[in-house]
């Protein structure tokens, strides 16, 4: 499922695939729920909101890619799957949030995880790309 939402000035698509939902964990240090846990309690952070926001929007980087095969590789293998960096938000998205103030777009990023964790989504523009 793909949500729609404005984003510095435009209609954008936010989508986290559920392949790449260990990576995020493993960059934010912890599992989706827990985040999304603390968004619904009002404990967002801008790290946290900068985060969910870019990688739904951009995606992870060339060099995440490369990371997260490594690890499915390993994983394939017996070892432990162990990511060797962590997702850095796109510069462009921490500039809107500092802009706008990241707050604006805590239910956005709520609404991401929800999505990403549950399959479903609360906001109103959430297009399911199954129909």
């Amino acid at each position: 499922m793909t949500i729609t939402a404005q984003f510095d000035g435009a209609a954008r698509q936010f989508e986290i695939k559920r392949e790449n939902v260990p990576f995020l964990e493993h960059s934010l240090g912890r599992s989706l729920y827990a985040v999304l846990r603390d968004f619904t309690e009002g404990r967002w952070t801008f790290v946290d909101t900068a985060a969910v926001i870019s990688f739904a929007l951009h995606g992870p980087s060339r060099d995440d890619k490369l990371a997260i095969n490594l690890a499915r590789q390993a994983a394939r293998c017996g070892m432990p799957a162990e990511y060797a960096s962590r997702y850095k938000p796109h510069p462009n998205v921490v500039a809107v949030l500092e802009r706008e103030g990241h707050g604006n777009f805590a239910p956005l990023a709520a609404d991401i995880l929800t999505e990403a964790v549950f399959g479903v989504s609360t906001a109103p523009e959430a297009v399911n790309d199954a129909d």
